[in-house]
Order: C-alpha cells, then structure tokens, then sequence
C-alpha cells in the first residue's frame, strides 16, 4: 500500500486539472496514490485526466453532488495511504511539499494534521499573494513547539482556540492522518459552506496540528467560486456551519463568544446586501437576527434606515452624493 493518498474533489475543472496533476505527479516524493472523484461534471474534465498514464492515478466518477465534502469522502474511503493529502483541482503543488509533510509528520507522531503556507495565483497563474498566511497575528500568536527545523507543534488547546478566530489553515496545504477520520468522522455533507473549516476543528479537538510555514502550493483565486457568490445566498450556509462548530468549544466561553460574533457578522453582511438592494424586509429580518449574537452601533444604524420608505433611502443616498462631492 502507498505511504500517501491525495485526494481531489473535481467539478467542471477541464481547464485546471491538468496543471494540478503534473504538479502532484512531479513531486521527489513518489510512494503515494493520487485519488480523484470527478462530481458530476459536465465538461471534459474526465477526459483530461484519462490523458495521463500513470498507474497511481485512481479515477472515479459520481452524480453532482453540489458540495466539495461528499466526492472528498468518497475518496477517503477510497484511499488507502497512511497520510491523506487533501487537495483542490485548480491548486498547483510546489515541489518538496509531499516529502516535507510525511519527514516532520513521522517527527511528530502525536500530531493528526499538517498545514503548510501557501501562496495565492489567479486565473492567469500570476502570484497576487506570495505568503497568504504572513499576516495572520491568530496563528503567530498561537504557542507553537520546534519539531526540527521546519515545522512547529501546536498542542490541541491553543490549535481549537485559535480556530475559533479564524481559519489559518488552507484547504490544499492539509495533510490528515488516515485513522483520525475513523475517530473525528468525515468531511460533514449536511453544510453547504466551510466544511472544511469544520473539520479542522473536530480534528484539533482531539489532536496536536503541525505547522510548516514554508509555502508548499498555490491557491487559486477564480471568479465563479464559492466564495465570491454573494453573501445573501452563502450566509444561511456560513451561519449553519459555525452554529456547528459550537459544540468543539464547550466550557470556552472566550471562543464561543468568537463564533456568535461571527455569526452576527454574517447575519449583518447578509442585511447590509439586501440594503444595498432595497430588499428591505429582508435586510430587517437579518439585521435583527444580527443583534441576537451581538449588538454593536453599525447594524442598529442601518436597521434604522432599513425602516424608511425605499423613495427615502434613494433621496438620502444622492444628498450624500451630492455633499460628498
């Protein structure tokens, strides 16, 4: 059996794939198996990857699912390695990614999951971001122990309460222990949005993660994808999956205060685009429900507004234009 299994959730991903599995192919390490679930597409996506004669390659198609966590759960099933690289089908691999993870994996025996830095390209292949998570005061201020000279441990605790924050993990950077999915579950497939942010959570419940901050892949921004859709139709999907999340930090009141006030600003950005849009009823209803999770100046203000009539909300938007020029 392979040391590694990568897996791929694959949707209309003709135009990218291709590049995707050279970049894996192409990898110095070469004891793993490379796992695509093919989710209906409508394109030639499966043509694609049939042009590539390769005996570590594992097709397997299915009817559209509409979400990533299904076709990643059939491939997990599917798998076989020790290590389950999870990764996207418009990603690019940089090289020593795979045998970096596995050497500081064996390293760190308590750790169930590894995360690396990456950088992020747009559709033209042009790197708009060469060190997405350098920013990310959440996950530099997280205590962290060396495991030799490349990778950090973050003991359980500190890696849940920092989830709770934010998400510093980037889906194609995680490489997750084969027999944690026995014991955590899988990828949830009732969640339209963030189950991936889910799952890092249910894994860092029960283990240690392991920080690589050197960049290993590029992350794909396309217009199209989930999350450039607009947030009226995400935050129903955004909201239900951090009320989820809820249950990994029970007896955290810090954390759970984290996630209400995440929740609140999902209801808000949601009401604030249906503001935009004069949709106003709808814009209250949110913009109530924002106040549940927590009250703050800026979304009293505008559920004020949103109760004017819509001829009155246009009349002071083009006095505001007008003053402001």
């Amino acid at each position: 059996m392979p040391k590694a299994s990568v897996i791929i959730p694959a949707y209309n991903a003709e135009d990218t794939i291709s590049v995707t599995i050279q970049s894996i192919l192409q990898q110095s390490f070469t004891d793993f198996e490379l796992i695509i679930v093919d989710d209906g597409s409508t394109d030639d996506t499966t043509r694609v990857v049939h042009r590539f004669d390769d005996p570590r390659i594992r097709l397997f198609t299915q009817a559209n699912s509409g979400r990533p966590a299904a076709p990643r759960n059939r491939a997990i099933r599917k798998s076989q390695g020790e290590l389950i690289f999870i990764f996207d089908s418009d990603d690019v691999m940089l090289p020593g990614k795979m045998a970096t993870t596995v050497a500081m994996m064996e390293q760190a025996p308590d750790a169930g999951l590894a995360f690396t830095g990456f950088a992020c390209i747009d559709e033209q292949d042009k790197i708009v971001n060469p060190d997405f998570l350098a920013p990310y005061q959440t996950l530099h201020q997280i205590p962290k122990k060396p495991v030799g000279k490349q990778a950090y441990l973050i003991e359980s605790h500190a890696a849940l309460r920092g989830l709770a924050a934010s998400n510093y993990l980037g889906t194609s950077g995680v490489a997750i222990r084969r027999e944690i999915f026995d014991r955590v579950g899988y990828f949830d497939e009732d969640v339209r949005n963030s189950d991936d942010f889910l799952m890092w959570q249910a894994v860092a419940s029960q283990y240690d993660l392991l920080y690589i901050p050197e960049v290993f892949h590029q992350y794909r921004i396309r217009s199209g994808s989930i999350s450039l859709r607009n947030i009226e139709d995400r935050a129903p999907g955004l909201i239900a999956c951090t009320e989820k999340m809820k249950r990994f930090h029970q007896g955290d009141p810090a954390s759970l205060k984290l996630l209400n006030q995440r929740i609140g600003r999902y209801h808000f950005e949601a009401g604030y685009s249906y503001f935009s849009k004069y949709k106003m009823k709808e814009a209250r209803h949110a913009f109530m429900c924002a106040l549940g999770k927590r009250i703050d100046k800026k979304t009293l203000f505008y559920l004020s507004l949103s109760m004017l009539p819509a001829r009155a909300l246009s009349q002071l938007k083009q006095l505001k234009s007008i003053t402001s020029n």
